[in-house]
């Protein structure tokens, strides 16, 4: 049963109404004990993805690291004078991912069934499995490797497609935008999963003859994550290449439709 560490950040977030104040300001309803959610900016860009528990009345958010300071800095903003503390307990709270294995530790990932569970614990476990691989086997986009902060769009990210956004819920920060790109337009860039024949980076263009259907987030072996323009791969009249190999890319992940 592999188990890996992952590279992220926790807060404590308590005080009286602090759930509704959270509810209020993120794209998910805080309605299971793992959520998935983001924090958008009125423009309804991500300033960071995270997964939060319920502890008791408290809440405890895990992010990528590299999201820590502005994702920080944003919660405490939007705090004014509300009776709500936000703590950093990254020092005593690892967050782990297991699958390919039986087991109730923490929770099943509410992005994709075949993810696993995750686990927050103040132990170290031995963990050396190969999660980059075994999202990206998946489809799955992650943004501790594939994308930055103030840069992506939700669907862009596929959190639409992997419980990352209640759209029945109330207003949150950028819903306005994310609301209208459902309703009244077709989405025209998703990241997508890519099986490699050959050596690939960071930047590498995805091409369908003379044109350019996308760019390489990640790479990892054989596997990687890319943004497609979905309406030149649909177009493409030839089979898609990165550096005149050829490169399989995935279909949506879990069998949606885009």
């Amino acid at each position: 049963m592999p188990i890996a560490l992952l590279d992220r950040s926790v807060f404590r977030l308590s005080g009286e109404g602090v759930t509704e104040w959270l509810d209020g300001l993120i794209t998910n309803s805080l309605k299971a004990p793992l959520t998935f959610t983001a924090l958008l900016t009125p423009q309804g860009k991500i300033i960071a993805d995270f997964f939060v528990t319920k502890e008791g009345d408290d809440l405890l958010i895990d992010t990528p690291t590299k999201f820590t300071a502005d994702l920080f800095k944003r919660l405490r903003m939007y705090k004014l004078r509300a009776p709500i503390e936000i703590t950093d307990i990254t020092e005593t709270h690892n967050v782990y991912a297991i699958w390919d294995g039986e087991g109730d530790e923490g929770h099943a990932d509410p992005r994709h069934s075949s993810l696993g569970r995750r686990l927050m614990s103040s132990a170290f476990l031995d963990a050396d499995g190969d999660y980059d691989a075994h999202r990206l086997s998946l489809g799955v986009a992650d943004s501790a490797l594939d994308f930055e902060t103030l840069t992506t769009f939700p669907a862009d990210a596929n959190m639409d497609l992997m419980n990352g956004v209640d759209f029945k819920k109330g207003c949150f920060v950028g819903q306005e935008v994310v609301s209208r790109m459902k309703r009244m337009t077709t989405v025209k860039k998703r990241m997508r999963g890519l099986i490699l024949q050959s050596e690939t980076k960071t930047g590498d263009k995805i091409m369908a003859g003379e044109r350019v259907i996308g760019d390489v987030y990640h790479a990892h072996e054989n596997l990687a994550m890319g943004l497609i323009r979905l309406d030149r791969l649909s177009a493409a009249d030839v089979n898609p290449t990165i550096n005149d190999i050829p490169v399989t890319i995935m279909d949506s992940i879990d069998g949606h439709k885009t």
